[in-house]
């Protein structure tokens, strides 16, 4: 079988050659409708074409791959590599993942300086900031897009989400519904209360939107602890108070123990128990039953922005210096948890 070439692409698509090598290598300057290059790669598609990456590399001086670096123990750096692999095979990358044992970086640079990626992707938290990786990445100016790290320095191009409009986003459905005011169930991490920027803000926007609509502030804080170990406080806290009650969870583990403990004491959520959570990271809101109402933020979308930009830094169309945030809008998602008695 003979080898598939450009021109057989150019051909089924009814299109020139330089406009495949335009769409297949981002050829700034050249614009392409929509249409067209839709055409070219369903033609790439149905004649399976393969392009020579090596050659592609010798050509242009590039490697035409990407490191990602994420905690692979966490299910948002899977939803980001969704997004940042569908950018990157559409761009003609591929990418290399990197798990980060203990959070080291070295080895990236390592990658970059050896000539075998191009560029470096980094899923962190929300309040990440290393200023060492920052003059590394500096000094050696690597092409370089942190997903929700170093959210205070404009030094830095990251892809964020408006946490604090997600909290109002949430209290403002949670009020259409169900007229109670909302108290604010905030767990954390960790031995100590630090709270990360993402957790800041959000905090920040509760006591604003209740301030603004002249009720008093009502804020509950518990360490993550598993439900086998800390049962007895959740089912003790949900047994002493008045209901109907509505609770506002920043994270969906608080809002999944409160299902639990409601079960336990007979309560029903969407009628005695109204809950919603700001963020569906564990993917299971789901399947609660009610579904669980909440935020989510959008990590594929956001994977994908990343890898967008860090290809345009990479391939010159945006600068190395030009390190403006990304910022994304957070998502509804409506269950059944919040307000079915006032239906």
């Amino acid at each position: 079988m003979s080898r598939v070439t450009s021109k057989d692409v150019a051909q089924r698509a009814g299109v020139s050659q330089s406009v495949v090598s335009a769409i297949l290598n981002n050829t700034p300057g050249i614009r392409v409708s929509e249409e067209t290059r839709q055409s070219v790669l369903k033609a790439i598609r149905d004649l399976n074409y393969q392009v020579d990456i090596r050659a592609r590399g010798l050509r242009k001086g590039r490697t035409y791959c990407i490191a990602a670096m994420g905690n692979m123990n966490t299910p948002f750096f899977f939803q980001m590599l969704q997004g940042a692999m569908a950018v990157s095979l559409e761009s003609g990358y591929s990418l290399q993942l990197y798990g980060a044992p203990g959070g080291e970086r070295e080895p990236l640079l390592g990658w970059f300086t050896q000539r075998r990626i191009d560029g470096i992707l980094t899923q962190d938290v929300t309040s990440y900031h290393d200023a060492q990786w920052l003059n590394t990445v500096h000094t050696h100016k690597i092409p370089y897009v942190s997903l929700e790290g170093y959210p205070e320095d404009d030094r830095v191009s990251s892809v964020l989400m408006d946490y604090a409009h997600s909290i109002e986003m949430a209290l403002d459905f949670m009020w259409d519904r169900v007229p109670i005011p909302p108290v604010y169930l905030e767990i954390y991490g960790g031995r100590e209360y630090k709270p990360n920027w993402g957790d800041r803000q959000r905090l920040a926007s509760y006591k604003t939107w209740m301030e603004r609509n002249g009720l008093e502030p009502q804020i509950r804080t518990r360490m993550d602890r598993p439900w086998a170990e800390d049962q007895a406080w959740w089912v003790e806290w949900l047994g002493s108070v008045r209901t109907p009650i509505s609770v506002l969870s920043n994270w969906s583990r608080g809002a999944n123990h409160l299902y639990r403990a409601a079960y336990r004491l007979g309560l029903r959520i969407g009628k005695d128990i109204h809950v919603m959570a700001a963020d569906n990271t564990e993917r299971v809101n789901e399947y609660l039953v009610p579904v669980l109402s909440s935020i989510e933020v959008p990590y594929a979308e956001m994977g994908a922005k990343a890898a967008r930009r860090l290809i345009d830094m990479i391939e010159g169309k945006k600068d190395l210096n030009d390190t403006g945030k990304i910022w994304l809008s957070p998502r509804l998602i409506e269950g059944e948890s919040i307000g079915r008695s006032f239906r």
